[in-house]
């Protein structure tokens, strides 16, 4: 018997509990690729963020500008932005933690998903443990000459279990590496802010 075929018969004798089991690990997938994706495309990399935050220490304002202008991803969109429509302290150090914590939001979306799995799919797996064994124990006052099929209703009703247990080991090394990914982003933001605010900072003094 295959793999797939023997997964297949497992599902089936899991019980009506495989079910949200089924959609929790199809939801775990999709956020992982979904996620994925998005952090392949907006995280601008820890380079970027080290190269810009040297420039602006440097005081080299346009070549900082060209940088982030010319990077790809939302941590340089950030810089950009700011570099290009405030310049002035005052105005600014409300608008440059403003426009963090938007990019970091944007990075944290649906986390808070995986997280769930982790949670909903070992508990889904007890219900239909114990859902499954308090059927295994009825049958049993109906054939009480058949042991054997006791035991075998309480190891299929332990399926549930294994696949949820699955389940939640898959969803928490996902949202374990995401989240390592969103730390390190999130110290690139925190360090392009105040790199951006001294150099507001500078160059009010300067004006005045």
């Amino acid at each position: 018997m295959s793999i797939f075929a023997t997964t297949i018969n497992y599902f089936q004798r899991g019980g009506l509990i495989m079910w949200p089991l089924l959609l929790c690990s199809l939801a775990a997938v999709v956020l992982a690729v979904e996620r994925y994706l998005f952090y392949k495309q907006a995280d601008s990399g820890s380079h970027f963020a080290l190269v810009f935050c040297r420039l602006l220490a440097e005081d080299k304002l346009p070549e900082a500008t060209k940088l982030a202008t010319g990077t790809k991803g939302e941590t340089a969109k950030f810089a950009a932005t700011v570099l290009a429509e405030h310049h002035s302290y005052a105005r600014s150090t409300a608008y440059v933690e403003s426009q963090a914590d938007r990019v970091i939001s944007h990075f944290e979306e649906f986390l808070s998903y995986l997280s769930v799995i982790v949670t909903l799919s070992p508990i889904l797996g007890l219900l239909g443990t114990i859902t499954g064994m308090m059927s295994a124990f009825n049958n049993f006052n109906f054939r009480g000459d058949n042991p054997l099929a006791v035991t075998a209703g309480v190891a299929e009703a332990l399926i549930t279990t294994v696949f949820g247990l699955c389940i939640a080991v898959l969803a928490i090394c996902l949202h374990t590496y995401f989240m390592h990914r969103l730390t390190r982003i999130t110290m690139d933001i925190e360090d392009i802010s105040r790199s951006l605010l001294e150099t507001l900072t500078n160059g009010e003094s300067k004006e005045d």
